[in-house]
């Protein structure tokens, strides 16, 4: 579903670009969005940086673990296409910058002009989707660390909790404590 809708919101900020943004007035914004791109890549570099989450793996069930492992390794891969997206829409819109404003109004004809503003339009939508689709999916092996984490801690508190209470009454066993007769209760003045 998340797919189809990327493709959607990608063809429709395409023509909507094309139609109704004059590659001349991309210009103006050329460094904020080389700005906000970069940031980006920065973001997903840092995460990328993160690697797996340091825990006591023997104590998880393998099963659990393998996709744990699978899913940080598959996120992994996500960051590295986002980076290649927004490295080379960002080689794009610097390379369009070089060309310079001036050089595109008097060479370029309009109809390359409006598909390359649609083409701008797509390719910063598709950067977008594609950021909010890896934070979806890092927010979503956030949680799976937190649930195997949390199951980890919780084996141990039950085994510590059931070794103690096995010692406890080891304890009270070995003390000797034995059995006493108790007499009924008498009446005052017996």
């Amino acid at each position: 579903m998340a797919r189809w809708c990327t493709i959607f919101a990608v063809f429709l900020s395409a023509g909507l670009f094309g139609w109704a943004v004059p590659l001349l007035r991309i210009f103006g914004a050329m460094q904020p969005m080389i700005t906000a791109l970069s940031i980006m890549v920065a973001a997903v570099f840092v995460r990328l940086n993160r690697g797996m989450p340091s825990l006591e793996w023997k104590s998880v069930e393998p099963n659990e673990r393998q996709v744990l492992t699978t899913q940080i390794v598959s996120l992994a891969k996500e960051y590295a296409s986002l980076i290649a997206i927004n490295a080379t829409v960002l080689l794009g819109l610097v390379a369009l910058t070089a060309v310079g404003r001036d050089d595109v109004a008097a060479i370029w004809p309009q109809w390359v002009q409006r598909l390359t503003s649609g083409l701008i339009g797509a390719l910063g939508t598709l950067c977008i989707a594609r950021m909010a689709y890896v934070i979806w999916r890092d927010i979503d092996v956030v949680s799976l660390q937190k649930r195997l984490i949390d199951g980890v801690a919780t084996d141990e508190m039950i085994a510590f909790e059931t070794k103690s209470a096995d010692d406890k009454i080891a304890s009270i066993k070995a003390s000797g404590l034995r059995r006493v007769e108790i007499s009924a209760p008498k009446a005052w003045g017996e």
